[in-house]
């Protein structure tokens, strides 16, 4: 999966992991791409005051062209993230919406930790707790230009683009979590930086010892 990141206009592309941090509530954007029907894009939020009028909406999905996406809002919890809140389709959020986005709105929401999760809907929450994964979690991937998702037109076949497009309103900070491939090729690379520094360094001492 790939993702790119917009923060109050401006916009910043990584391969492996995007961040922004605001002294006060603001609002994001970030899209990407999912490849297989059990793919997930988590992404963590934060609040350091009670927000009001929080908001959370895709604008990505098209028929023919782009698949039907779900939401889901998770708080931290110890080491884990309960449910706080869910969405399959819901495009009263803002204008251009389609008939199958997510939106999720929330009144009022408290400081603290968040985790938002977006998936092919028919992925379904295993339960209240993250850490107990979804419908689709341990089946073989399917590539979702192969895939028939359910939900929209059965019959149709007609959403296999990957692409999605996320709007957060009202929060401190969004960072989509690497994927844990993708956080490891990031500690490789900084571990092979580290090393050639620490060779060179060496070699330097070598050289000036001699």
């Amino acid at each position: 999966m790939t993702v790119t990141f917009f923060a109050q206009r401006v916009a910043v592309a990584t391969a492996l992991a995007c961040t922004a941090a605001a002294a006060q509530a603001a609002d994001f954007t970030l899209n990407g791409t999912i490849t297989f029907h059990n793919d997930v894009v988590q992404i963590d939020c934060a609040l350091a005051a009670p927000g009001v009028g929080v908001k959370i909406w895709s604008d990505s999905w098209r028929p023919g062209l782009n698949f039907d996406p779900a939401s889901a809002l998770w708080v931290a919890n110890g080491a884990d993230f309960s449910w706080v809140q869910a969405n399959d389709d819901d495009d009263t959020a803002a204008p251009g919406q389609g008939y199958c986005d997510t939106g999720l709105a929330l009144a009022t929401l408290a400081a603290g930790q968040y985790r938002l999760t977006l998936l092919a809907s028919s992925n379904e929450l295993n339960g209240s707790l993250l850490s107990q994964g979804f419908a689709c979690s341990g089946l073989t991937p399917i590539p979702l230009a192969q895939w028939n998702q359910p939900g929209y037109d059965v019959n149709a076949n007609d959403q296999q683009g990957g692409y999605w497009q996320l709007h957060f309103s009202g929060l401190d900070s969004v960072a989509a979590v690497p994927e844990p491939a993708a956080a490891w090729l990031l500690f490789a690379g900084l571990a092979a930086v580290m090393g050639s520094t620490r060779l060179k360094a060496a070699r330097t001492a070598r050289s000036a010892a001699a």
